[in-house]
């Protein structure tokens, strides 16, 4: 397999398989209520941590892990509280998609760079990096898919009023305690 079908494959599990990012995404697009707004936050979240994964991934920034993914677990505390105490759509949303997405991208990035080693030493490096930044995107367009319907029933049926508040406060406490864990080292 080529590095950008195998770098394709790992970034599509790493995105599949992290928890944190997928709390956070569904934190996200749990009180989206249009097509327009859901893909702005999307996209916004897309673009920042595309842009800080390619980053990391060069070299160019470099994050301390701690610093990291207890940042990404502070951004699941905070998209679950902001769902919990404003209600409905929020217009800047896509705001804060891509301030937390920096950090989110340079959490990728941290599993990345040690497998680009290799590759560099073999030659260019880009169409691993590519390949693991459009298997990321492949995920989490599925994950986005999958979860709609769920959310867009839950509107029809009118549970959605209920159901958003509950959802976002476990959201919430589960980014909690991986802020704790994280900090601690045992997360």
């Amino acid at each position: 397999m080529s590095d950008f079908g195998t770098f394709f494959t790992i970034g599509l599990h790493h995105i599949l398989e992290g928890y944190d990012h997928l709390l956070f995404l569904l934190g996200l697009i749990l009180v989206a209520r249009s097509w327009r707004s859901l893909l702005m936050v999307v996209s916004a979240f897309t673009v920042a941590h595309s842009t800080t994964l390619v980053l990391s991934a060069l070299e160019v920034v470099a994050i301390p892990s701690i610093i990291t993914e207890t940042l990404i677990a502070a951004s699941i505390v905070y998209v679950g509280i902001e769902n919990t105490v404003r209600s409905g759509e929020h217009s800047q949303r896509w705001v804060v998609a891509g301030l937390f997405g920096l950090i989110h991208g340079a959490g990728f990035s941290g599993h990345l760079v040690g497998l680009l080693k290799g590759v560099m030493e073999q030659g260019s490096i880009w169409p691993a990096l590519i390949g693991f930044n459009i298997g990321i995107e492949v995920g989490q367009v599925v994950v986005v898919l999958a979860a709609l319907p769920l959310i867009w029933l839950a509107e029809k049926q009118s549970l959605r009023e209920k159901l958003v508040p509950e959802i976002s406060r476990m959201i919430a406490g589960i980014g909690g305690v991986l802020v704790v864990a994280r900090i601690w080292g045992i997360g």
